[in-house]
């Protein structure tokens, strides 16, 4: 094994840089990123797990949609969102009926019952649903689910006419939205 003499005295020729065809290689870094990355991915997976652990999302305005409270263990699935507030009723997002004084008026509900915007919303998003699964699953693949938020001060009756016009536009599995209490 053949010494190298440099400024600093003796060297082995193993502990110089290797030279590839091309010029020198410099040493490698002492600076390690393995561990900055281990740190990263654990950020990353916490954030995501905070972020996509509530599955649906109901904005709430005092004087307009204030949920009831409630101390509920159940998970939500993929469902169709109602929101009726104090001055409207919402579907995913876009207003398809006025609320006055906790009504609905009699023009929107010819038979008393059924909410006609309503129930030709919903029958519009069941098809684009049935067509989005594919003609094979056909109805069967429907599975109705609808996610009704409404404000604390809406009357039971606008309630049970929502429920009725869902039931009508084939959604008859019914889910809640409330605020978790500590327990829950």
């Amino acid at each position: 094994m053949a010494d190298v003499k440099t400024d600093e005295g003796m060297l082995l020729e193993e502990e110089l840089p290797k030279k590839k065809k091309g010029g020198f290689v410099p040493p490698e870094s002492a600076f390690n990123i393995t561990s900055l990355m281990d740190a990263l991915t654990i950020i990353l997976i916490f954030l995501l797990k905070s972020y996509g652990s509530d599955p649906m999302q109901v904005p709430q305005k005092k004087n307009e949609l204030m949920v009831p409270q409630s101390d509920t263990m159940s998970n939500m699935v993929e469902c169709v969102d109602i929101q009726i507030s104090r001055s409207t009723i919402v579907v995913k997002g876009k207003k398809i009926v006025v609320v006055t004084n906790g009504t609905v008026s009699s023009s929107d509900t010819p038979d008393g019952f059924t909410i006609k915007a309503l129930k030709d919303t919903l029958d519009e998003i069941r098809q684009k649903e049935i067509e989005a699964k594919g003609a094979s699953a056909g109805e069967a693949g429907f599975q109705g689910d609808a996610f009704i938020a409404a404000d604390t001060s809406i009357p039971w009756k606008l309630v049970n006419q929502v429920m009725m016009t869902c039931t009508r536009a084939k959604y008859i599995r019914f889910s809640f939205a409330v605020v978790k209490t500590r327990g829950g």
